[in-house]
């Protein structure tokens, strides 16, 4: 059975509570629940990027419904969101959910997120590929990528152009210009304003950032397409990514759900991480 890890993050330091027992990890702020399998005296955790069922959204809306659009309002409110996502893309930063799965890896995680001239963000995600499940945790700044396992030493690395979010309004014109059906309705966010629902499928070499730590796992498997399903808010934001991969028996799926905007700020390092020589 599953019994839920919550862990409360504040400034400089994440204190888990639950079946592992208390303990510390510096770094950064937010919040994280996930979930952990009970084996033993240790834990397994349940969950890239992203589940087949959506148990854990974001729970940023409230749905009027798919397909809600009368017809004679469906060409205006499609028009609509053409103009929101032709203007210049908003800075903002955000709370920040991801689940994936596949027949052999499964994350679940949370964590804050900026998106401006360059993407930063800090995350804690339960990962597991094989039996052993990992704790890991991820502080990405503007040129460097800070990684720790289960609360050992901090890894740092020279950022390689990494992705924390895809680009959104790419996919949703590429949906619309395949199929306006694939433009569900307007859905109502509980935290004010409208949000512009699509689904359809994708090629996967569009999914490429999408797709996160399955991106390989779903190119062996040579999947042709992905179902996208898209939540864009009113002012062309991001609310939730998700993605069915399916080729003969094998089956990914993964979830992003952004909520919580802000204006943008910067993500510092890890205080307790090994930082470069000043030059």
């Amino acid at each position: 059975m599953y019994a839920p890890l919550v862990m409360s993050f504040e400034f400089g330091s994440v204190r888990p509570v639950g079946p592992r027992g208390p303990g510390v990890v510096r770094g950064w702020g937010g919040v994280v629940s996930v979930s952990k399998r009970a084996v033993g005296a240790a834990a397994v955790a349940a969950g890239v990027v992203l589940a087949a069922v959506l148990t854990g959204c974001s729970g940023v809306r409230s749905a009027l419904g798919a397909g809600s659009a009368a017809p004679d309002h469906r060409a205006q409110e499609i028009e609509q969101l053409r103009a929101v996502l032709a203007e210049p893309a908003e800075p903002f930063s955000a709370s920040l959910s991801v689940k994936s799965s596949d027949d052999r890896t499964s994350v679940e995680g949370q964590g804050t997120v900026t998106v401006s001239d360059v993407q930063t963000g800090a995350t804690g995600e339960w990962m597991i590929s094989g039996s052993a499940p990992v704790l890991v945790y991820t502080t990405t700044t503007r040129d460097a990528v800070y990684t720790q396992l289960d609360g050992g030493k901090w890894h740092r690395e020279t950022r390689q152009g990494q992705v924390l979010v895809a680009d959104h309004r790419q996919l949703a014109l590429a949906l619309l210009a395949a199929d306006p059906a694939s433009y569900r309705g307007p859905e109502q966010l509980r935290s004010g304003g409208t949000a512009y629902r699509l689904n359809g499928p994708l090629p996967v070499d569009r999914l490429t950032d999408a797709l996160g730590v399955l991106r390989r796992r779903v190119a062996d498997q040579q999947v042709p397409q992905c179902t996208t399903d898209l939540l864009v808010d009113d002012r062309g934001r991001l609310s939730e990514l998700s993605l069915t991969c399916e080729a003969g028996t094998y089956r990914a799926v993964t979830y992003l759900g952004l909520d919580g905007y802000g204006p943008p700020s910067e993500v510092p390092p890890p205080p307790d991480a090994d930082l470069p020589a000043p030059s």
